[in-house]
């Protein structure tokens, strides 16, 4: 992303226009091409077609597909929308942009500042009148040393446009579940992914019919009948002849739709797989660890959420598959975490959570925390890691400055690994259920030799669309 300026009114009656301006000629006096944009142009349109989160992915296009290296933003005046203050910091978080704020005066400036502040926005505010100070001020800004921060407007737009790059055949075996059915009419129509649905077609139509939703020509619906189980059984009994496989029970077991899409995943007759929408985690997995098994050098799988929230990404593993794992696979757990962060170009710094911090704690769990973290430094030293570390320590500035004073990750953590799976289990669906404006992109799955990912039987209609959009961009990368 550029350098990104978001001009704002701090009381009523600011020149807007006047201000951006004037912001804009200090930037192109310090920067080789800079652009601007009016966003009240762009987002009340999109907000009533399409929604917010449709509209800050447009924000975030605008720029990203800009050649200039800077832009200066006038956001939403105070008269035009009462929920101005809001959609502002909503566009500020989009763009992960400094916020100048013009105001009439010290005391305005200062409370609406509070607001942005408060939203982890970085922001100074200048006085109308006083054009010496803007430029202080911005150039101020300019020169600061602040590392971009991947919000999530930002990684949803990353997402689809990777994606998109090499349309890929992601199978969905609960194909006339509602959400799942929804999610892939719209994978398909914003070129995500080619959609593959195990259903009859006639489950999928009548569900189609309820939503009120148009099935595109183009889709495809793989009706679960004996007739196509039977061309997978000789392959499934050599896999798993080891374990007692004959053709009475690969028959048997092919009537499970998962396990079906799993073997035309094994046969590349698709390129990914998504389930778990009805069916548990383990109805997902076990086919996957059967069949398609992990891939070369690899001893266990883990998963990881992309929590997203409004301004920034963090990585949250293991949350889905290893209850209790021990130390050699919560460092395993790390390292798969840390590699997928940088896969999707997020920052990596590995926090080992525990209770407590460095030596505040006791007790075999902070024990376990700190040997799995040595682990990671024997067998990684590139990754930068930090633990036993407590979550606040580990995300929030201010708590690190007192309890990891020197840390390199402390306070600014961007992979939280928790120590068990009922730990971050129950956080990451803390996060996405109570924090406004969150969505839990996942689980991603890790260390399978092709992508087969699960979801939470809660998903949400746009969890499973960027759940597609994650398979394809695994799948792309295993091509």
């Amino acid at each position: 992303m550029k350098h990104v300026f978001l001009v704002l009114p701090a009381s009523a009656g600011v020149n807007l226009a006047q201000a951006a301006e004037s912001v804009l000629s200090v930037v192109k006096k310090n920067v080789a091409s800079a652009e601007s944009f009016v966003a009240t142009e762009m987002v009340p349109t999109v907000l009533q077609s399409q929604g917010a989160d449709a509209s800050m992915e447009a924000l975030v296009g605008a720029v990203q597909d800009s050649a200039a290296e800077a832009f200066v933003v006038t956001g939403v005046s105070l008269e035009q929308s009462v929920r101005s203050e809001t959609l502002n910091i909503q566009i500020a978080a989009a763009l992960d942009a400094d916020v100048i704020l013009v105001a009439d005066s010290d005391e305005n400036g200062a409370i609406v500042a509070a607001d942005f502040a408060a939203a982890k926005t970085r922001v100074a505010f200048v006085l109308a009148d006083g054009d010496s100070a803007n430029e202080d001020a911005v150039k101020k800004i300019l020169f600061a040393k602040c590392e971009h921060r991947i919000s999530q407007a930002e990684f949803r737009r990353n997402l689809i446009k990777l994606a998109s790059r090499s349309l890929k055949r992601i199978v969905l075996p609960e194909g006339a579940e509602p959400r799942t059915l929804k999610a892939a009419i719209e994978a398909y129509e914003r070129k995500i992914a080619i959609p593959v649905l195990i259903a009859k077609k006639a489950d999928v139509e009548a569900e189609a019919a309820r939503q009120n939703l148009t099935v595109p020509a183009g889709f495809e619906i793989i009706e679960p009948t004996a007739e196509l189980a039977e061309k997978y059984v000789p392959l499934l009994v050599e896999l798993r002849k080891a374990k007692g496989m004959t053709e009475e029970k690969a028959r048997e077991v092919l009537k499970d739709p998962v396990f079906l899409g799993t073997m035309m995943l094994k046969k590349d007759e698709v390129d990914g797989l998504v389930s778990g929408a009805v069916h548990s985690t383990a109805d997902t997995v076990r086919p996957a660890l059967q069949v398609i098994k992990c891939a070369p050098g690899v001893k266990s799988i883990s998963s990881v959420f992309f929590v997203c929230l409004p301004s920034q990404v963090y990585v949250f593993g293991d949350c889905a598959i290893n209850l209790n794992p021990t130390a050699e696979e919560l460092a395993g757990i790390a390292i798969q975490s840390h590699d997928t962060a940088k896969a999707f170009n997020l920052p990596a710094r590995v926090a080992m959570l525990s209770y407590g911090t460095g030596k505040s704690g006791k007790g075999d769990d902070v024990e376990l925390c700190m040997a799995a973290t040595q682990a990671v430094r024997d067998a990684r030293p590139d990754i930068t890691i930090d633990g036993p570390l407590q979550y606040d320590a580990a995300t929030t500035e201010s708590v690190a400055k007192l309890k990891a004073p020197g840390s390199a990750v402390a306070g600014k953590a961007t992979v939280c690994v928790f120590p068990d799976l009922c730990a971050g289990n129950i956080c990451y669906k803390a996060v996405q259920r109570s924090a406004q404006g969150v969505i839990a992109v996942g689980p991603m799955l890790q260390g399978l030799a092709k992508p087969v990912n699960d979801l939470s039987r809660g998903a949400l209609v746009e969890d499973i669309v960027y759940t597609i959009a994650l398979t394809s961009i695994q799948a792309q990368a295993a091509k």
